[in-house]
C-alpha cells in the first residue's frame, strides 16, 4: 500500500483550517498545507496520495481569483484517480468544478449553524463510528443541489438535503458539515461568531451548551484516508 502523503488546500481567510485537518491524521501521514486565499500557488496534485479541500468563510457563489485554478485541480485529480475530500466550501467547490454553477447556490433556509443533527443514509450507514443520526458542526449559507451521476448521497437533513456524498468511481468523499472541529474548537468558533448567529435567529448560548454526538474528525478523516486509494 502506498504511503499517505496528503495535500491540504486551505481556502480559509485566516489560515485556520489546515491545522484542524492535520489534528486527525495518523502519525504515519505526511502532509503539505497550501494556503490558497493567502496567495500560495497550487502544487501538482499528482505528487500526493490524497487531496483535501477545506472550508472557508468565502461564498462558493462568488468568483474568487483562485477558483478557476481550484476547479482545474479538482478535474485533474478526478481524471488521474487521486482521492479527494471536500468539506463545506470544498464540498461545494468539487461539485461546481465537475457540474457547473447551476448545482450550487444560497440556502433558501438561510444560515445553518451550530451543533446540528444529520441523518446518515445508504452507504453512510457503513462508515465505522457513524450512527444513523449524528450531531455535527454546521456553518454555511451555501449548498449543493446536484452531485455527479456516479455519486451517492450519504447524509441529509431538512435544512440541506445533500449533506454528504461518496463517489467510488471518481474517488470523491464530500461533506457539507465540518468534521474537523471538536467541541472545544467548535465552540471557540461559535463564540467568535456569536453576533452572526444572533443576527440569523440562532441563540448562541444554546449552541455553546451543545456539542457533537461523535468524534467526527476521527470517524470521517479515518474513513477517507483508509477507504479511498488510487
Amino acid at each position: 500500500m502506498n504511503p499517505l502523503n496528503v495535500l491540504i488546500l486551505d481556502y480559509s481567510v485566516d489560515r485556520s483550517e489546515a491545522s484542524l485537518f492535520r489534528s486527525w491524521f495518523p502519525d504515519n501521514c505526511a502532509s503539505t498545507a497550501v494556503y490558497i486565499y493567502s496567495g500560495d500557488d497550487f502544487p501538482d496534485p499528482l505528487d500526493y496520495s490524497h487531496v483535501m479541500h477545506t472550508g472557508s468563510s468565502l461564498s462558493i457563489c462568488s468568483d474568487a481569483e483562485f477558483l478557476e485554478d481550484a476547479e482545474d485541480i479538482v478535474r485533474k485529480c478526478v481524471s488521474s484517480g487521486i482521492p479527494q475530500m471536500g468539506v463545506c466550501y470544498g464540498h461545494q467547490l468539487i461539485c461546481r468544478a465537475l457540474l457547473g454553477l447551476s448545482v450550487i447556490g444560497r440556502c433558501p433556509n438561510g444560515l445553518e449553524a451550530g451543533w446540528v443533527d444529520v441523518e446518515m443514509i445508504g452507504s453512510g450507514l457503513e462508515i465505522p463510528g457513524a450512527a444513523s443520526v449524528i450531531r455535527v458542526l454546521q456553518s454555511h449559507f451555501d449548498r449543493v443541489v446536484e452531485i455527479p451521476d456516479t455519486s451517492e448521497v450519504i447524509a441529509r437533513n431538512d435544512h440541506t438535503e445533500i449533506q454528504g456524498f461518496v463517489d467510488k468511481r471518481k474517488n470523491l468523499f464530500s461533506l457539507q458539515f465540518h468534521p474537523e472541529f471538536n467541541r472545544v474548537e467548535g465552540n471557540r468558533l461559535f463564540l467568535k461568531e456569536a453576533r452572526l448567529l444572533q443576527d440569523n435567529g440562532i441563540d448562541p448560548e444554546s449552541v455553546l451548551d451543545d456539542g457533537p454526538s461523535i468524534i467526527a474528525g476521527k470517524v470521517f478523516f479515518e474513513y477517507f484516508l483508509n477507504t479511498f486509494r488510487k
